[in-house]
């Protein structure tokens, strides 16, 4: 078994790793929850058996290289449903108010990307719930379910329940 203590890289960050975004290595396929454990046990695509122990303030990240001998394996963060949520007008402050309340009362965490604020889901039954909760701001903003890599806004990094 492989015992990972911290990352080597990030294919995204680090221009050594860089040819590793083409593919043609070992993929560690983790969800965003087991991204925030400290202590796991998985396998990669390959079968490898792969133990993390990471040390004390550190995170595997999407694209961090975690090295085998001479091979490198890639966490690969494993796309989740979110919801998207985006303003019809910009100079609507009370609907912003209103929809950050609305979201933060879910304790869901966050990521704002260019004018869309997204958030995840566990199930679809939850696209309803937040319609019905963004009724009184529905015909100010847009609304649409992805599945994509989701990554918390730092400092909004918190547990959904």
């Amino acid at each position: 078994m492989l015992e990972v203590n911290s990352p080597i890289g990030n294919i995204f960050n680090d221009k050594a790793f860089h040819e590793l975004k083409n593919g043609g290595f070992e993929k560690l396929k983790v969800s965003r929850m087991d991204l925030e454990k400290r202590i796991l046990r998985k396998k990669t695509d390959l079968g490898t058996d792969v133990g993390l122990n990471l040390d004390q303030g550190v995170k595997l990240r999407h694209g961090d290289v975690i090295k085998n001998g001479d091979r490198k394996i890639v966490v690969e963060q494993l796309s989740e449903k979110v919801i998207s949520v985006k303003l019809k007008n910009k100079n609507t402050i009370d609907v912003m108010v209103l929809l950050g309340h609305i979201i933060g009362n879910r304790h869901r965490p966050i990521s704002i990307h260019k004018e869309e604020i997204l958030f995840p889901i566990q199930a679809d039954s939850e696209i309803e719930v937040f319609t019905k909760l963004f009724q009184s701001i529905i015909n100010h903003i847009e609304i649409r379910v992805d599945e994509q890599i989701f990554v918390p806004h730092s400092g909004a990094d918190i547990h959904g329940h």
